[in-house]
């Protein structure tokens, strides 16, 4: 038997019929982590509820108009750029624990300002409160569970996480929908009471999560040679210096940042170029949506679990290839609505969500391990900005080549999305230690102690233990997925997301799942 089975604190007697299930689904080991799985659960429930008011809000509530509440919102989220810098200072000065409680204590008290909104100016002010709270909260926690767990176990608690947090949202999109449907008019106050409380509790669950975890530092894997500047080592190196000095870091910033134009597919492109390009029904959009949602509610964990024995950069390469083949289907959709172009619709949604559900848990992985510990704050909050760079640019870039270059538009997301898998590709050669296969990790010390409840002893965090072979990450762990807020309009964590949410852009009105 060997020495993950024995794992304290696992929840699963050693090769037990449980165990086995779960190893095949992807799930986590969970025992001792309730209140971390609750706040996840409960705070993507309130953002789900809140989705349906995303923008309306205001113009329910405030005589404010249209325009009025668009450009406030853009505004308030300019000004909220500079705040993931500082964000990742303060996750790495203060720890990714005391900084998720922070967001979402934030958030409550943005959220609950949301009913003083009568100006502009007020929403300007209001909006850019939960905007930092979502920066915060996209730097924070990837960090927190790169502290819970390493490994095959980290990449486990991603895809968890993510499908949790999509299932989660959509049953709070639901209730948010039928509280809206009634026509009560206290039905948009009541859902953000709901929401600025889910966000307390949330910070609750948070600051007391019914087990101490404490990163340990990793000693020097002995059978791979550090590559200079390796950021990826715990070791003396911290603030931005480490950064900047890391060739592989800026290899990676400049491929997540072309790689997550594609996320812009399924909640940008597909609304408008199926209804006004192609004239497919207008259903159809939102049925593709959901097709999404429910693959990866049911399939994520499992997905990542066949991948654990794959290279992230890889894994991150064949989620390039399938959203290639995306466009590729897309490019070729007959025009009118014929049923032919419904099914390829569907192929193209179900070969972008498999690459959505293999890449998100790899890159959310890789943000979080590559970089010196002392520095995950910082690279997670540069990782942050990637996203915004596609929520900001990417609504223009659509809108003015959909209609009449559409061609052109599939060649540019062609070639981001090529340019992106050939840099995780690049940075996989130039550090292969840095961006292994989770379950072939090099030996490590444990990346958690969990202090017992008289806090005197201490246990070892569960899979991959020292005793693993070489040949894998020599890293710990970070990241959307997470449950965290998206903003009041804007990008959206959903797989992105992050969450995650997939990976997704900042705070947009809500929490990203993923």
């Amino acid at each position: 038997m060997t020495e993950e089975e024995h794992a304290p604190g696992s929840g699963r007697a050693p090769g037990s019929r449980k165990a086995r299930l779960a190893d095949r689904l992807g799930v986590p080991r969970l025992s001792g982590n309730g209140r971390i799985v609750a706040a996840t659960a409960l705070d993507s429930f309130g953002v789900g509820m809140f989705i349906p008011l995303n923008f309306l809000f205001f113009l329910l509530t405030t005589d404010l108009t249209v325009q009025e509440v668009g450009y406030g919102t853009s505004l308030a989220t300019l000004l909220s750029l500079p705040v993931a810098p500082l964000a990742g200072i303060a996750v790495d000065r203060w720890g990714p624990k005391a900084s998720l409680v922070a967001n979402n204590l934030l958030a409550t008290v943005g959220y609950l300002c949301y009913l003083l909104v009568d100006s502009q100016a007020s929403l300007v002010a209001v909006l850019f409160v939960v905007l930092c709270a979502e920066r915060v909260y996209w730097v924070s926690w990837p960090a927190f569970v790169a502290d819970l767990a390493q490994g095959e176990e980290l990449d486990r608690w991603y895809a968890f996480t993510a499908a949790g947090k999509n299932a989660s949202v959509g049953l709070g999109g639901a209730v948010g929908g039928a509280l809206l449907g009634t026509g009560w008019s206290g039905a948009a106050v009541l859902i953000v009471l709901i929401n600025a409380g889910t966000s307390a509790v949330t910070a609750l669950l948070f600051a007391y999560p019914g087990r101490r975890v404490r990163a340990a530092a990793a000693p020097r894997p002995v059978a791979t040679a550090v590559p200079e500047a390796d950021g990826g080592q715990d070791g003396e190196k911290g603030g931005w210096r480490a950064l900047l000095g890391d060739r592989t870091v800026f290899v990676l910033i400049g491929a997540q940042t072309a790689f997550v134009f594609a996320w812009l597919i399924p909640t940008t492109v597909l609304p408008v170029y199926l209804v006004a390009v192609r004239g497919l029904p207008a259903w159809l959009p939102s049925t593709a949506f959901t097709l999404n949602a429910l693959l990866i509610v049911v399939a994520q964990s499992a997905l990542t679990a066949r991948l654990a024995t794959v290279r992230r950069s890889r894994v991150v390469v064949r989620s390039a290839v399938l959203m290639l083949a995306t466009l590729l289907l897309l490019a070729v959709l007959p025009v009118a609505g014929s049923a032919v172009g419904v099914v390829l619709v569907f192929a193209a949604v179900a070969l972008f969500t498999f690459g959505q559900m293999a890449a998100t848990p790899a890159m959310t992985a890789v943000s979080a391990t590559v970089a010196p510990r002392r520095a995950r704050g910082r690279y997670l909050s540069v990782v942050n900005l990637t996203w915004t760079v596609s929520a900001i640019t990417g609504p223009a870039l659509v809108g003015a080549l959909i209609e009449r270059h559409t061609l052109a538009l599939w060649a540019v997301l062609g070639v981001l999305t090529a340019l992106g898998g050939a840099g995780y590709h690049l940075a996989g050669r130039m550090s292969p230690e840095r961006l292994g296969a989770p379950r072939g990790r090099t030996a490590e010390a444990p990346r958690e102690q969990v202090a017992g409840a008289t806090g005197d002893q201490t246990t070892e965090a569960p899979r991959n233990q020292a005793t693993e072979p070489p040949g894998g990450q020599l890293t710990g762990p970070e990241p959307p997925g997470g449950s965290r807020r998206r903003s009041p309009s804007g990008p959206s964590r959903t797989p992105r997301a992050d969450g995650h949410s997939g990976p997704d852009p900042g705070r947009g009105g809500t929490r990203r799942p993923g």
